[in-house]
């Protein structure tokens, strides 16, 4: 059982990274083989870096979020800061000052907004962190004047664009973005992994002729699939369990047929759970209960309506046999035991259920659920772990 669980976990981690970490086996491959690129290649690498930046930020911005799109913006400044001081400098570009806070502030940013939560970009925490943008610049722009340099040197250091700070941050970036990856498993948590990768390799072989584009290219490359991921599976999808989101029951119940059912099945205790065991178990715990779901229905009539609360649909069924099935989804998982840690005790859960069919008054698939949910709230006042009719 032990190795069961243990295969649970790497599993999806094997799944989800394999499409970034490709991507950067790649172009670290693309690299050491084909460096120093033509300008004609390197120039086309620099383009579809700018496009695919602005296809995220477009994409961000139409969905209002402002965390990735901070995330990007801070590597597009840093890619357009190290290639101006390329053009100014030279070869010599890594030794000045400017170049030195700059990969002190690129892994500081980086850092600061994978932990900024994923809020929306038309709010007031917007407009501080534009202002914190500006004061940064302002702050940058003041060292270099005056000659100071805010990383520090070692003799090994010193032989390589990176530097002391610069090198413990990312180091920072890595190991938190590898520890939620592993903890979380969320699509988010993989690309910036890699994300933070590609940059730190973008960062380390600056002073090459096209180390830069080709790194921050795939970096860009992986967000953006990140993004489109994300979004997909927030539109369509359950990011946590892989079911159908409230979204998808809204866009599927136009096409539900004339007779169907609808049961829902509800976590009893639920916010117990976190409080007691906390946010990752709890999100175990809602896995296994969905594989238990998985056992007795098809994946495509379930739904996960909110945290708590699963819908699931029965197509074709009256009142009475959507009531069998939810009392015995409801049996199985009062009877099992659901382990959720090798080193742990089992722990047993239970669920409430409620039924509802539609009726020819319904005018949509909402005011058959809706009755669902009032008399699941009426049974939960006084009792858990049963079910009943609308």
């Amino acid at each position: 059982m032990q190795k069961l669980i243990l295969a649970e976990k790497i599993f999806p981690l094997i799944v989800h990274m394999l499409l970034p970490a490709v991507l950067f086996g790649g172009c670290l491959l693309c690299f050491h083989i084909g460096a120093p690129f033509s300008s004609s290649i390197t120039s086309t690498m620099h383009v579809f870096f700018y496009i695919f930046s602005f296809i995220s930020t477009i994409i961000l911005l139409y969905f209002n979020l402002n965390k990735s799109l901070f995330f990007i913006l801070s590597m597009v400044i840093a890619y357009i800061v190290i290639n101006q001081l390329k053009i100014l400098h030279g070869g010599n570009f890594t030794s000045t000052v400017a170049y030195q806070n700059s990969s002190v502030f690129l892994p500081t940013n980086l850092l600061f907004f994978y932990f900024w939560p994923n809020r929306r970009f038309l709010s007031r925490d917007t407009v501080y962190l534009l202002l914190a943008f500006f004061a940064e610049f302002a702050l940058i722009e003041h060292l270099c004047r005056n000659n100071i340099s805010i990383n520090l040197t070692t003799e090994f250091m010193s032989l390589t664009p990176f530097n002391l700070i610069s090198f413990f941050l990312f180091a920072a970036l890595f190991i938190s973005t590898f520890t939620n990856a592993v903890r979380f498993g969320d699509i988010w948590n993989y690309n910036a992994l890699f994300a933070g990768l590609f940059i730190g390799c973008g960062l380390y072989y600056s002073a090459t002729t096209s180390g830069l584009t080709i790194f921050f290219l795939g970096a860009i490359i992986c967000l953006l699939m990140s993004i489109s991921q994300n979004i997909y599976l927030e539109t369509y999808r359950d990011p946590l369990t892989g079911l159908y989101s409230r979204n998808s029951f809204i866009i599927h119940s136009k096409n539900f047929p004339l007779k169907y059912s609808l049961g829902i099945v509800s976590i009893d205790d639920y916010d117990k759970l976190a409080l007691n065991f906390g946010k990752h178990t709890q999100n175990i715990l809602i896995k296994l209960i969905t594989d238990k779901l998985l056992e007795l229905e098809k994946e495509e009539s379930i739904y996960r309506y909110s945290p708590d609360e699963f819908v699931i649909v029965y197509k074709n069924l009256d009142k009475n046999e959507t009531f069998t099935q939810i009392e015995a989804i409801r049996r199985s998982i009062a009877s099992s035991l659901f382990e959720y840690s090798p080193h742990k005790k089992a722990l047993k859960l239970t669920i409430s259920g409620a039924v509802s069919e539609k009726k020819r008054q319904d005018l949509n698939s909402f005011e058959v659920l809706i009755r669902a949910r009032k008399v699941l709230q009426k049974t939960r006042n006084f009792s858990h772990n049963v079910t009943s009719k609308a």
